[in-house]
């Protein structure tokens, strides 16, 4: 065998089957198992190759190679000396690695949407025996689809998703043989948070990509990883009520209660003013809940624009609107499907759009933007607001019918002015986790400050005590905070009598 000047080659070499290497025109320099002859040009053996896409960066494409079917891996060689192409046959172990990989769906459609090939993994997340899909079109079981627009522009889509049994990211591609298009394939990775899980995280997948190497692992299977590895951090809960702080009688009260709903499938609206922590409960609720294993998935209600919002929860089809991305998007919801959707700030929602959610709490689906494909979600919602819902649907500000939806199950989380008696707690959990933000090494405060603390009727609750803590700490020498550090404020003008004793508010 010929020795290339290339590492990255001979690392290939050292398990790939049948390799050949060319210039950027196709003319071949070096081949080992392919029976075609140095100086011919690889277009005489895959004439749909993509000279120009493969020298750009990566690929992976399907071929018809005397009767045999192929997978084609290009790989451009970073000293520009060329392009790598190492061919697959369908039957080979490295390709039953991939197709039948536990944790990657694999799909191939002939141009009439006909499955001619499906694996037991994407199966599995559409919960359809193997045999039942094989020779069906793809619509009859909703199984992408994404793979209308590569059927009808014969252009690949390398990353979008889509929600089915559960919320898939694709990648899609078509096939050519002879210069003619003869179907499509498509690539699936769940991003429930249960496969998340045991995919990314666990051993097993690991040892997966470790085995097919660079072979199969394209550049558009590594922006996956990452954008699954960003969806697992940002969806998930991360608080249970053991971080909760507060023992008064009614915070033990409200601890008692989120234990009590774990498997219930009723909503639940959170109440309360601003800065008292109700995402912190909103968290607790899914965290406890048999839901746990799912997306708990945020939205801010106040915070986008109304002309975003039904995107924003319900998703679009590309071409819904000017600058909706290649695509499309996944809205909120399909994201929290089997998990817990957190509407925060519900009270802000237009009443158009309070209209549109109410109907997919009735039906339990969606319809993204542009399209008019229903999709069926499981959600359990937890809303928050700090509004009087009852006052707002008395002046038809707030639809009734739908704050009755939103109101099955009411925790009010009080005020920090009404569990005073929590509050050295709270002061001692906050200075710790402070301490180490800051790099200090403060250990309390001086009495009279908390004295001035216990005072206070905290207007901004928790979320105003964290920041004078934190301001006060950035000023502190000591190991003790003191009144000279605290906002002027707080030294002047608090009545110490007038203190209340939460107990009586239990």
């Amino acid at each position: 065998m010929q020795r290339l000047n290339s590492s990255i080659l001979s690392d290939i070499l050292n398990y790939l089957p049948s390799t050949i290497l060319a210039d950027s025109f196709g003319i071949i320099s070096w081949t080992n198992k392919i029976d075609i002859a140095p100086g011919s040009n690889i277009l005489d053996l895959i004439p749909d190759l993509d000279l120009q896409g493969s020298g750009l960066k990566p690929s992976l494409s399907l071929a018809v190679i005397d009767e045999i079917s192929f997978i084609i891996n290009s790989y451009p060689l970073e000293d520009d000396s060329g392009i790598l192409f190492y061919l697959e046959p369908l039957e080979s172990k490295a390709i039953s690695m991939l197709i039948e990989n536990p944790y990657e769906g694999f799909l191939l459609v002939d141009k009439q949407g006909i499955i001619r090939m499906i694996n037991e993994t994407l199966a599995n997340y559409l919960k359809v025996p193997k045999k039942k899909l094989v020779g069906q079109h793809f619509d009859k079981y909703s199984i992408d689809p994404g793979l209308h627009g590569i059927i009808e522009t014969q252009k690949p889509d390398l990353l979008s998703i889509f929600s089915a049994s559960r919320n898939l990211v694709a990648s899609r591609h078509p096939v050519f043989h002879d210069g003619n298009f003869v179907g499509a394939y498509g690539r699936y990775f769940s991003i429930d948070s249960r496969d998340l899980k045991e995919n990314i995280f666990g051993d097993g997948y690991i040892n997966v990509l470790e085995g097919l190497q660079i072979g199969s692992i394209n550049q558009a299977m590594m922006e996956l990883t990452a954008y699954k590895n960003e969806f697992y951090d940002k969806h998930t809960s991360s608080f249970g009520i053991e971080n909760i702080v507060g023992s008064s009688p009614i915070m033990r009260e409200l601890k008692k209660n989120i234990l009590m709903i774990w498997d219930s499938p009723s909503s639940v609206l959170l109440t309360g003013e601003s800065g008292t922590g109700k995402e912190v409960f909103a968290q607790a609720i899914h965290f406890h809940s048999d839901r746990s294993q799912y997306p708990f998935v945020k939205v801010n209600c106040a915070a986008i624009p109304e002309t975003l919002l039904e995107a924003e929860l319900f998703g679009y089809v590309e071409g819904a609107f000017t600058g909706a991305r290649k695509g499309g998007k996944m809205g909120k919801f399909e994201l929290a499907n089997k998990g817990v959707i957190f509407l925060d700030e519900i009270g802000d929602m237009p009443l158009t759009m309070q209209a549109k959610l109410l109907r997919v709490l009735q039906e339990k689906e969606i319809e993204r933007l542009g399209s008019e494909q229903v999709i069926p979600i499981d959600v359990r919602v937890v809303s928050a607001t700090n509004k009087d819902l009852y006052a707002m649907t008395a002046q038809g500000t707030f639809r009734a019918d739908l704050f009755y939806r939103l109101n099955v199950i009411n925790f009010h989380i009080p005020a920090l002015r009404e569990r005073r008696s929590d509050i050295p707690e709270l002061v001692d959990y906050f200075i710790r986790a402070l301490d180490l933000k800051l790099n200090r090494n403060i250990k309390s405060v001086a009495p009279e400050v908390m004295e001035r603390f216990l005072a206070y009727d905290w207007p901004g609750n928790v979320r105003e005590l964290i920041n004078i803590l934190e301001s006060a700490m950035n000023f502190c020498r000591d190991n003790t905070l003191g009144l000279k550090e605290l906002p002027h404020f707080l030294i002047t003008n608090i009545d110490t009598g007038s203190m209340e004793d939460d107990s009586l508010l239990a």
